[in-house]
């Protein structure tokens, strides 16, 4: 007996507010799920268990948020695009692109755009840290800026360790699931969803770009990020190949930890948010012209135009 896809014959907004919905759904369960393994591994009461998000420093507070976040990347992230693309699509694979390995040549080039766009990344994160908001907002800024402290501190205690195993662990934790469950997530649902519903893929692109930014409640970091989810966004839409645009977030991701690792150690002097910084005009702009132009050569030898959305 032949499988059904109960939503292939749905629109895009029909398909979007289902996708959202099964999100809701696994995010409440998985959320659970992990406060639930907490209170019996830590043997203590919800209000204590909340405490560890506050002040992530605490002894017993690492093991914990590394299970529980491992946990919520899975649920959030992870599960629901693969449960959608298999109730839109028979073939779930080739909905979310994965249906072939992307070619040496591009994985070599989307490799070497990590670290040309990284000057052009790091001036934006230095304009978007001076972002100011009107007086009359004082009070959203403060909100913003405790959320990116909090979040600051979080990555600084799962950042700090000494062993090499602690270093795999970071690799996998704040690399490689992300790596995949945001381009599931965003790229191969997201994305193709409001290109579809718009019916024109840039829009989905710059619009998926924006979610992918927002969503990651860092506001002083909004500008870097959404131009990331812009090239995440374009790589996927040349090359055809999600996996090809999951390598190059793990790069990303990756990078960060490695050099933050080296440094923490002291086996190197520069600092992560330094790494590949640049402090002239002509440096700036040359990250900005050559990663487009290695966006070009993907393009070029994936032999792609972007695809239609249908």
């Amino acid at each position: 007996m032949k499988r059904t896809a109960l939503l292939s014959h749905t629109s895009p907004g029909v398909r979007f507010l289902w996708f959202i919905l099964m999100v809701i759904l696994s995010s409440l369960t998985f959320g659970l799920l992990g406060l639930l393994l907490g209170k019996i591994w830590l043997h203590v009461d919800t209000a204590t268990l909340s405490q560890l998000f506050s002040h992530p420093e605490e002894g017993q507070a690492r093991p914990f948020l590394y299970v529980y976040q491992f946990i919520n990347q899975i649920g959030v992230f992870v599960l629901p695009p693969l449960f959608f693309a298999w109730m839109v699509n028979k073939k779930s694979r080739d909905y979310l692109q994965l249906n072939h390995w992307p070619k040496l040549y591009n994985i070599v080039l989307g490799t070497i755009l990590v670290y040309s766009l990284l000057p052009f990344i790091n001036w934006l994160t230095d304009l978007n840290a001076q972002v100011r908001l009107p007086e009359t907002m004082a009070g959203v800024q403060q909100w913003m800026k405790a959320k990116e402290v909090q979040a600051d501190t979080i990555t600084q205690v799962f950042l700090s360790v000494k062993t090499m195993g602690g270093l795999g662990i970071n690799l996998l934790i704040m690399a490689l699931i992300p790596a995949i469950g945001e381009e599931l997530f965003f790229r191969g649902v997201i994305q193709r969803l409001l290109g579809e519903w718009t019916k024109n893929i840039h829009w989905g692109i710059f619009l998926t770009a924006i979610i992918f930014s927002a969503i990651h409640m860092q506001f002083f970091g909004f500008l870097p990020r959404f131009v990331l989810g812009l090239i995440l966004g374009y790589i996927f839409a040349v090359s055809g190949n999600l996996w090809l645009a999951m390598l190059v977030h793990f790069v990303n991701n990756a990078s960060s930890v490695i050099i933050f690792y080296l440094n923490y150690n002291g086996f190197i002097a520069v600092k992560m948010e330094n790494f590949g910084s640049v402090h002239n005009w002509f440096g700036i702009a040359a990250s900005f012209f050559v990663s487009l132009w290695l966006l070009f050569l993907i393009a070029k030898k994936a032999n792609s135009n972007f695809p239609k959305m249908s």
